[in-house]
Formats: structure tokens, sequence, C-alpha cells
């Protein structure tokens, strides 16, 4: 799999609004980042894991990047508990041209 830019097939915006419309029944947070993993869209962060971050930012950070490159490796969509317990849905965005996948950020929250 190649990685690309995200830029390059949808704004971080289009895709968080999506994902927003989806997850707000359920009173989750929808996230987008890019192929570099840095965040490009967030609707809200969870009072639950502001205060989280608050305490132990490294660990937050860490977290994320397992998740992230996990979704690098994933070709669906997997649930994943953080260190602090909180359930975080996952989804590797990519992007296919004929025979070539692209990897292009991850979304979820």
């Amino acid at each position: 799999m190649k990685v690309d830019k995200l830029d390059k097939y949808f704004t971080p915006e289009e895709v968080g609004r999506l994902l927003e419309n989806f997850v707000s029944q359920l009173g989750a947070s929808s996230m987008v980042w890019d192929e570099r993993g840095k965040l490009r869209f967030a609707d809200f962060v969870t009072p639950y894991c502001e205060t989280i971050y608050s305490k132990v930012p490294q660990r937050c950070e860490e977290d994320r990047r397992i998740r992230f490159e996990k979704a690098k490796k994933r070709k669906k969509p997997f649930l994943h508990t953080c260190f602090a317990g909180k359930l975080n849905f996952v989804i590797p965005l990519k992007f296919y041209s004929g025979k070539d996948e692209f990897f292009i950020g991850v979304a979820g929250g």
C-alpha cells in the first residue's frame, strides 16, 4: 500500500462532517488525521479524554500512534480500547486507483 495525501482526494472537513453525521447520534466525537498522523478535523473532545490528556498527554499520544500504525496495516475498520479504557473506532481512509491502493489517513473517535 502506498501513502498519498488526504487533501488530494477529500478535504478533512468533508470526511469529518460525514463521520460526524453518523456518530453524533451515539454521543461520540469524530476526528480525522492525515497521512502523516496530524489531526486535521475534530468536532469535540470528550470531557473524559480532556481529563486524561491533561494528566498524561504522552500516554495518549503513544496510544494514538499505535492506533494510527495499526490502521495503516489493516484493511478494515476496527475497535481499539485505549490505555485509559475508552473504546475508539478507527477507520483507515484509503483510495483505490486501478490496482494501486493509497493510505490517505484515519478517521475515528
